[in-house]
């Protein structure tokens, strides 16, 4: 059996001063240039991308239940995790992405059952995302087995 990956797209944000990085069950980036502390989940602002605005080639794996790894980079830290797509994924806001670890689905939705959220990420990462002159990278890689389902492909480990 063979693992690899075939795409990957990388989306930059910048962090903020009221970036928490303390929701337990979402992980999120958006457009938007501010976030309130009550946003608990939000580990980047200015993102250069939002569901919308994904490539095609993604969005169509993203809608055949595909798996995806995220490698989320600040400066030279890494921190990677696992989720899946969903036929049923909208894929339309215009502002944000949200990684979730359950199968809630909306238009601000890029994956489910994810095995990270916020909470999961560095301490160390979240620290440099509280200086709004830090710069971030989301890096989604779009994950395939032949002669697996998305769901039988064994979890992948990272080195963090």
């Amino acid at each position: 059996m063979a693992i690899y990956t075939t795409y990957s797209q990388t989306i930059e944000f910048r962090g903020h001063a009221n970036i928490l990085g303390t929701h337990p069950n979402t992980l999120e980036i958006t457009k938007e240039s501010k976030v309130s502390p009550r946003g608990d989940c939000i580990i980047g602002v200015r993102a250069t991308k939002s569901c919308s605005d994904l490539e095609a080639e993604l969005v169509n794996h993203i809608r055949s239940n595909g798996r995806m790894a995220f490698v989320i980079r600040v400066e030279d830290l890494e921190f990677g995790f696992q989720g899946f797509g969903s036929e049923n994924l909208p894929l339309t806001d215009e502002t944000e992405i949200v990684l979730r670890k359950s199968e809630f689905i909306s238009p601000r939705t890029l994956a489910i059952q994810c095995d990270a959220a916020a909470i999961d990420v560095p301490r160390e990462m979240v620290n440099l995302l509280k200086d709004p002159g830090t710069i971030g990278s989301l890096e989604i890689k779009v994950i395939e087995a032949l002669g697996l389902s998305e769901r039988e492909i064994p979890p992948i480990e990272f080195v963090q």
